[in-house]
């Protein structure tokens, strides 16, 4: 416990360094993409550095709080324990990644702006899972939330902007609900502290108002049936980088915060007292069926993968509201494989625009002659998302079918069972279209060899190990931490 005291700078630092490197951006301007590239690199390299020695201690069990005097009277604290090291380390790694991909993706114009604000959100949805109280992750949850719709408006087309405001109005709205629960928390426990067991009350007068405050604030972010609506119009608008971000990233710290009132402010005695983990987990079966029904239903390839994460996020809802063991393991560990998976298909998507302006599934058809690499790290992908072993998602549904029998549930393995064939139904059809497919020669005649800067190539690359790796060695690493992430919260 001692040694851990002497690197409590660690959090703030991270968050500072992201920060400054953000304005710094701004500051130099377009005078040169690859010293932007190389500043957000350095950056985001630098807060890695800085926590990834903090995994010793965080493993060996160790919780320390650091508390700043500033933003009086509650001050501004970070929380130094495995789930926020963990998330953060997930979240600096696939922003490292996304940043190569960044500099070398064809930005028509305001290419300043965008990497400003990009690394902008990174830094606060560090700062999210990094938070010591309710309402340090408010401060950091708002500044994510409202510079986002920067990079959702970027193109500025009138349909982009239709999706920004929805966008917004929709965050707006979720603030209002973080800030009544906040308040509510503060009124009745006078404290807004993370605390094992929670500490809110089943007869307190205002319990169940915080509860559905924070379920709404944090639903909204995840995508979670019906405060979706944001999602297929944003993702359908906003450039690939900026899709990727908020999949690989923005949307897991909404999952988070369902995580943290879970187990931290309400407790999951109390929840089991009063059953209303049920009803969230009841919105998290719809967000499974509903996102991969109507992902099998659009043709348009960026919404079809934004219906495709409301069910994935899906997922790591229903890992959590099970609560049970198996459940949470699967659901924690869900959080990276998605950030794999999706991000993969996202960038291959992103690869698949930026050379052929093409958007609709019909007319890919053949496109894996032309786009052999983009292709075949896209088709990893997609059997990654089904779920087929040794893949990363597979491990995940394989912990929530054991949480779903621990739970006495087992209708919830139909529900996995139905949302896997489904996977199967909207992505392997478009693997097998890229190969065997009937050529579209309009788009052939065009279409030079699959030639991509180096960036995007580099990026697509790794995430696609990502979503092999762990689960074909003898060592699965990240499930070794989602199993001790789990077992401190069921102590």
């Amino acid at each position: 416990m001692d040694g851990l005291t002497t690197v409590l700078w660690q959090p703030a630092v991270s968050i500072i360094v992201l920060l400054t490197a953000s304005l710094f951006i701004w500051v130099i301007g377009e005078k040169g993409e690859k010293a932007v590239t190389a500043i957000s690199a350095s950056a985001i390299t630098a807060a890695l550095l800085f926590l990834a020695p903090l995994s010793p201690y965080v493993l060996a069990g160790h919780v320390q709080v650091i508390r700043y005097s500033i933003l009086p009277p509650f001050g501004l604290s970070f929380r130094v324990e495995l789930l926020s090291i963990s998330l953060a380390l997930l979240f600096l790694f696939t922003g490292l990644v996304l940043t190569f991909y960044t500099g070398a993706y064809p930005l028509e114009s305001g290419k300043r702006r965008f990497r400003t604000v990009f690394l902008f959100v990174l830094a606060c949805s560090v700062g999210v899972v990094l938070a010591g109280d309710l309402l340090s992750l408010f401060l950091f949850f708002e500044a994510m939330s409202l510079s986002f719709f920067i990079l959702v408006i970027h193109n500025r087309e009138q349909e982009t902007i239709s999706a920004t405001f929805k966008f917004l109005y929709m965050t707006i709205g979720g603030s209002v609900m973080y800030f009544i629960a906040l308040a509510a928390v503060f009124n009745q426990a006078g404290e807004l502290a993370w605390r094992d067991g929670g500490i809110m009350t089943a007869g307190g007068p205002y319990t169940l108002l915080a509860f559905i405050g924070f379920v709404v604030a944090f639903g909204m972010k995840a995508g979670m049936f019906p405060l979706h609506l944001w999602m297929p119009d944003a993702y359908g608008q906003a450039p690939a980088p900026a899709v990727t971000l908020s999949s690989m990233i923005m949307l897991k710290t909404g999952a988070y915060g369902i995580l943290r009132i879970t187990h931290h402010i309400f407790g999951i005695d109390l929840l089991r007292d009063v059953s209303w983990h049920n009803y969230v987990l009841v919105l998290a079966v719809i967000s499974i069926l509903y996102g991969s029904s109507c992902a099998f239903a659009t043709r348009d390839l960026m919404r079809r993968l934004a219906y495709s994460g409301i069910a994935q996020l899906g997922y790591i809802t229903l890992g959590i509201t099970m609560l049970t063991p198996d459940a949470l393991t699967g659901g924690v560990y869900h959080i990276m494989a998605h950030a794999m998976m999706k991000g993969t298909l996202l960038l291959c998507a992103g690869a698949i625009l930026a050379k052929t302006g093409k958007r609709n599934i019909d007319d890919l058809a053949g496109i894996g002659w032309k786009m052999p690499f983009t292709m075949i790290c896209f088709s990893i992908a997609a059997l990654t998302a089904v779920g087929l072993p040794p893949m990363n998602i597979f491990i995940s549904k394989w912990h929530l079918g054991l949480g779903a029998l621990d739970a006495g549930q087992p209708l919830l393995l139909v529900v996995l069972l139905i949302s896997s064939m489904l996977n199967a139904a909207y992505y392997l059809p478009i693997a097998i279209a890229a190969f065997f497919g009937e050529r579209n020669h309009d788009l052939h005649e065009k279409l030079s060899w699959d030639r991509l800067p180096l960036g995007m190539s580099l990026s697509i690359v790794v995430l696609t190990v990502g979503c092999l790796a762990f689960g074909l060695g003898q060592i699965n690493i990240p499930l070794q931490w989602a199993r001790a992430i789990t077992a401190g919260f069921f102590y």
